[in-house]
């Protein structure tokens, strides 16, 4: 019973010969012996009693109706209770995207602490956002309930939250998530509206640490003496959202991972999908046989590095793409080669060897390559549009263009509005060639605006 209870096969055939001498000594015979305790055997790989494996059913059934019948209260109520576990939430957010349960972005002022359902999906839950602690969120959703039910600004948030549990890197925290975005201007993109609440975050604190302080000492206006308007319109003055640069959309997709350990606007491997496929990449949902050369792209996640018995170091690390991931092990020789690679969050192209099995799959590296050198293989041109380009702005573009000078031609497209006449003029640049590489498109989007640049 204790070897069958350690489901040990070991241990199992240290028994046969003792349970065969047994039988043999109350009559049966070998042959019947030996099939009676490879029956044991057997059963002893996964056996249940029956009582054990009848609730188990009816568990399985119970569950099994939710999911099917109301897939979207079964998710909701799985992603609460794995909230703290990023793998999983990460696992169970690809299987709502299998069901077609929509899961919408975090917001303070329609998330609560856990997931929720709505008419239109699945509400994030604040809960999953991390460095925000429940209090933080409950104080959060009791200011939203005593303001009816939305909270209208950064400022009116810190006026009446307990800022000693709402502190600075909880709002950032919130801020990089994206639950902060419907207390900016709903016409901005979200790489502004979240830079420019980043940095109003200090000024907004000091604001509300202060009306805090004046309400407790039973004083009721900022500005003791003048007249009520003009301080108010003097406050909100300095409270308005101050002007920033716009995140880059790799900057948004980053904080989101940093904040929830998980992307959710946007993936870093989307713009990539079809040069992937140009490549011969394999999905890895696809990584399932064995095969002596796979190509594989994805972001590097859980890196590991160990050393060897003789002292070598060598590492392992998960492999991601949109919909699934892999280990990867990378020994010796080519962690050599390649260390400077293996990092968390580096988006690369792995070559190797590939041991599948029925339940799972291991990648043996034997090249590994940053994923932008795509760009320089597989890109024919940089295009660039401008709207509305001043002289300013077209030497901006020019200096950037001339610290990447390389073998592709660039073309510009320009939309000029401030003229009797609104047109559209496309250039090709033949005297300038450049090297597309993630870099040159980040230096672009700098001065020319976000999604302004296309590597064609």
């Amino acid at each position: 019973r204790k070897a069958m209870g350690k489901k040990d096969p070991a241990v199992m055939a240290a028994q046969r010969d003792r349970f065969v001498t047994g039988s043999l000594a109350n009559g049966l015979s070998a042959k019947k012996a030996g099939e009676i305790f490879d029956l044991l055997a057997y059963f002893a790989g996964y056996g249940f009693n029956k009582s054990h494996s009848t609730t188990y059913a009816l568990l399985a059934y119970q569950t099994g109706y939710l999911k099917a019948n109301y897939p979207r209260y079964f998710m909701a109520a799985l992603l609460t209770i794995e909230a703290q576990n990023t793998d999983k939430l990460s696992s169970y957010l690809g299987e709502c995207r299998d069901l077609g349960v929509p899961v919408l972005p975090p917001d303070l002022n329609l998330s609560a602490l856990p997931f929720t359902v709505e008419p239109d999906g699945v509400r994030f839950g604040l809960t999953a956002v991390r460095n925000v602690g429940d209090g933080a969120i409950l104080s959060m959703l009791t200011v939203r309930s005593a303001r009816g039910g939305r909270i209208e600004s950064l400022r009116a948030l810190c006026e009446d939250a307990d800022l000693r549990l709402v502190n600075k890197r909880v709002l950032e925290s919130l801020v990089k998530a994206g639950a902060l975005d419907s207390l900016a201007p709903a016409d901005e993109p979200l790489t502004s509206r979240r830079a420019r609440l980043c940095a109003a975050l200090d000024r907004a604190l000091e604001h509300g640490s202060r009306i805090q302080k004046d309400r407790d000492r039973g004083q009721s206006q900022l500005f003791g003496g003048g007249d009520g308007a003009d301080d108010q319109a003097t406050t909100d003055a300095l409270l308005a959202l101050p002007d920033a640069d716009p995140w880059l959309e790799s900057q948004v997709l980053a904080f989101e991972k940093e904040a929830m350990g998980l992307y959710l606007s946007g993936h870093p491997l989307a713009a990539h999908t079809q040069d992937l496929a140009k490549a011969g990449a394999r999905p890895i949902a696809a990584c399932t046989e064995s095969a002596a050369d796979v190509l594989v792209g994805g972001i590097i996640s859980g890196v590991r590095q160990v050393k060897t018995k003789k002292g070598d170091r060598m590492a392992a690390f998960m492999l991601e793409d949109l919909d699934a991931a892999i280990e990867v092990v990378t020994f010796p020789d080519a962690f050599r080669t390649y260390a400077s690679l293996i990092a968390n969050d580096r988006m690369v192209l792995v070559r190797g060897k590939l041991e599948g099995s029925d339940d799972s799959a291991k990648l043996l590296a034997s090249e590994i390559s940053p994923l932008s050198s795509l760009n320089e293989k597989l890109s024919r041109e940089v295009a660039i549009s401008l709207r509305t380009p001043s002289r300013s702005l077209l030497e901006a573009v020019a200096d950037v263009l001339m610290r990447h000078r390389g073998d592709r031609r660039v073309r510009l497209d320009l939309e000029v509005r401030d003229v009797p006449q609104p047109m559209r003029v496309r250039i090709d640049l033949a005297a300038i060639t450049v090297r597309p590489s993630e870099q040159l498109v980040a230096d672009l989007e700098r001065v020319a605006g976000v999604g302004a640049v296309k590597l064609r």
